[in-house]
């Protein structure tokens, strides 16, 4: 009987992304087939490669992204230092798990003792503890870098992220107990002007890591869907020029701040002081989300983005040069 030959490298990397694909983000042969641009017939053949080189195992070996020619071109367009993407899924709450998984993955991999990391207010990224795998213990310390909702019917608190991250890595916690937006600029003083507050956003604002995610201005947004923010002052917002947020920071499509009343409001850091955490990893994605993940990455709100492949194709879409007539 004559010896499997070894697949050359190229040949790997092929097992390592359909594997990828299916085993970690739950997609189906046909699914895989055409993001790989290749059969179904091809897709199942290289699945029992996967298996019997021993490729997959408990998590897939060679850490080869399905769509390295997406990332390295985001990061030579926006000049940030990685991108990650991830198979787009038509639904929203599966979208967010993709997201979720490969942030925890990566956040995994650049944690260090010592670190101080800051977790804003966002649906994927209070998803994000439930993907960390074997957590190394790890001096870190977790802080809310915005205050929180009043309602978590679909959005967890950033001290809850927080909690569970510094649970899972046997680090630290550290809370920001105030609301994300208060009711009146006055109030919001207040709870700046708090010396508990102003430690923590102090020790935010330092931060070697910063967890975001980006919202939209639909009328669906989370802030809305929250009650922290009615569709009118979303409206009103979009007429100032804003087409998201991080923290519950408005910006507009160069990620510069917009200067609203509501912005008075927010309990948190503001847009430039989490431009000066280094490393910002911002997670998102979705159709609703292009304007507002590109005004981010165009404003250097992100050094890492965690987005999906529909998304992350329209952003380099639009984004192109315009040819001269």
């Amino acid at each position: 009987m004559s010896a499997v030959s070894e697949p050359s490298s190229p040949e790997l990397d092929v097992i390592g992304k359909a594997a990828r694909l299916h085993y970690e983000y739950g997609l189906t042969h046909q699914e895989v087939a055409e993001i790989l641009h290749i059969s179904r017939v091809k897709v199942t053949r290289l699945l029992k490669q996967a298996r019997d080189l021993g490729v997959v195992q408990i998590r897939v070996l060679p850490d080869v992204s399905p769509y390295a020619g997406l990332e390295t071109e985001l990061t030579r367009r926006f000049k940030i230092d990685e991108a990650v993407v991830v198979p787009t899924v038509a639904d929203e709450r599966e979208q967010r798990t993709a997201l979720a998984l490969a942030a925890a993955r990566y956040l995994q991999r650049v944690l260090q003792h010592g670190m101080t990391v800051a977790i804003g207010l966002s649906r994927t990224v209070a998803l994000v503890p439930q993907f960390v795998v074997d957590a190394r213990p790890v001096s870190a310390t977790f802080v809310s870098l915005v205050g929180g909702l009043r309602r978590v019917s679909m959005a967890a608190n950033p001290y809850e992220g927080a909690e569970r991250l510094a649970l899972l890595f046997g680090g630290n916690a550290e809370h920001l107990l105030a609301p994300a937006i208060a009711g009146s600029p006055a109030i919001a003083e207040a709870f700046l002007s708090d010396p508990a507050s102003a430690r923590t956003l102090e020790r935010a604002a330092r931060a070697d890591v910063a967890l975001l995610g980006v919202g939209g201005v639909s009328s669906h947004t989370t802030l809305v869907d929250e009650e922290e923010l009615t569709a009118e002052e979303i409206s009103r917002l979009v007429k100032a020029g804003a087409v998201g947020d991080v923290a519950a920071r408005f910006f507009d499509a160069n990620g510069a701040a917009v200067k609203h009343e509501i912005d008075r409001r927010v309990v948190g850091l503001t847009l430039a002081q989490i431009r000066r955490i280094p490393l910002r990893i911002v997670i998102a994605g979705g159709a609703g989300k292009v304007d507002a993940i590109a005004g981010a990455l165009r404003g250097e709100l992100a050094a890492v983005v965690v987005l999906d492949a529909k998304t992350a194709k329209q952003i380099l879409k639009d984004s192109a040069p315009k040819a001269r007539n």
